[in-house]
């Protein structure tokens, strides 16, 4: 895309800086491309830089992934039954929750490894207003993200619980 742009600029005639940024621009990307490239490639054999995920959290943001439930951020601590025209939540299904605590992981939870830590930090609230994590039950209820998960997570058979989640096992 950007090298069409690069070729309508060109043709259409504007200033040399902008040329030098736009193709400055370009080869910036393709350098990250090749990189991301290669760091994918290394991690497909087992080398590379590590997660930044620990298995077990990995494990628990799966779970959240494939739920089926709300999950919502409201602002304040506790739980409660509203009515749905009363509520003003901001509502998420799994896959996209799972993204947010993911995305959160990465930038915030560096070097977190165990669960009842990560929960503390990153699944418990929002980063800067502390708005609570819930799970909204099908009946309406609403459970704290933290007792949801160790719920789910004991609730899993054996085999499951104690099997990392990887790219290998995702894949189908």
């Amino acid at each position: 895309m950007l090298a069409a742009v690069l070729s309508l600029v060109a043709t259409v005639g504007c200033d040399e800086k902008l040329q030098a940024y736009l193709k400055n621009a370009s080869e910036r990307q393709s350098v990250r491309d090749a990189k991301k490239a290669e760091d994918a490639g290394l991690q497909a054999r087992g080398l590379g830089p590590a997660s930044p995920i620990s298995p077990e959290i990995a494990r628990a943001i799966e779970v959240v992934r494939t739920s089926d439930y709300d999950f919502v951020v409201r602002k304040g601590k506790a739980p409660r039954k509203l009515k749905p025209e009363d509520d003003t939540a901001k509502r998420f299904d799994g896959f996209d929750f799972a993204a947010t605590l993911e995305s959160k992981t990465k930038w915030l939870g560096r070097g977190f490894t165990d669960l009842p830590t990560w929960l503390d930090e990153i699944g418990s609230g929002t980063f800067f207003s502390g708005d609570a994590y819930l799970v909204r039950l099908p009946d309406g209820r609403e459970l704290t993200f933290r007792l949801w998960l160790l719920e789910e997570i004991a609730a899993l058979p054996p085999d499951v619980a104690l099997t990392p989640v990887t790219q290998e096992t995702l894949a189908p």
